[in-house]
């Protein structure tokens, strides 16, 4: 190792945090569609971002939470995974709400779903992915449905989804139009082809 190579100090640790929000009477999940003017657009993900100053993880998903949707009153959310590399580190937390409630989206989020955590529509964001093949995780996700809203969850961590085309053929089942876009529709040259 070089003088020069000591001297510098080691690359920052990026990280962000973020959270699932599911309805207790519902056993559904909040979803967010991401716009196309942030990375990973154009996916299917949770509500998230990076810390701001010192913010601890959960700290940070909340104030994305509050930030993302509009809900302020926010309980205690569990932890229920971590995605870590020698980069980068994501923690995801699951926040319990009552009911179903409509999101003041912004700039971030062209459109959002409530629907069962086993029924995410494709395309999804690389992490959310990440997330349901990890066996602990899904655990906790399923256990969290089935005790505090009774509905059976028939999720199973998924075995390198991550890779292959999900849901071929699904709608996005937003609320409203996103603005300005419509889907892409095929035509038969170009699906032939």
């Amino acid at each position: 190792m070089s003088a020069r190579d000591q001297a510098q100090p080691p690359p920052r640790r990026r990280s962000a945090a973020g959270c699932l929000i599911m309805a207790r009477r519902t056993g559904r999940f909040l979803f967010c569609f991401r716009s196309r003017d942030v990375p990973s657009g154009g996916t299917w993900s949770l509500w998230g971002g990076k810390p701001e100053g010192n913010e601890t993880p959960i700290q940070t998903a909340l104030r994305e939470v509050c930030e993302e949707t509009g809900l302020s009153d926010l309980g205690t959310p569990m932890h229920v995974h971590r995605l870590s590399n020698r980069s980068f580190t994501y923690d995801t937390f699951l926040l319990v709400v009552d009911e179903e409630f409509n999101p003041v989206t912004g700039k971030e989020a062209e459109g959002y779903a409530w629907l069962p955590i086993e029924d995410v529509p494709a395309p999804i964001h690389w992490g959310l992915e990440k997330l349901l093949e990890d066996n602990a995780a899904v655990t906790r996700l399923v256990k969290a449905v089935e005790t505090m809203s009774g509905r059976s969850c028939p999720l199973r961590p998924r075995k390198g989804a991550s890779k292959a085309k999900r849901n071929p053929g699904s709608v996005r089942p937003w609320r409203g139009a996103p603005p300005g876009r419509r889907p892409r529709e095929r035509d038969d040259a170009s699906a032939s082809g």
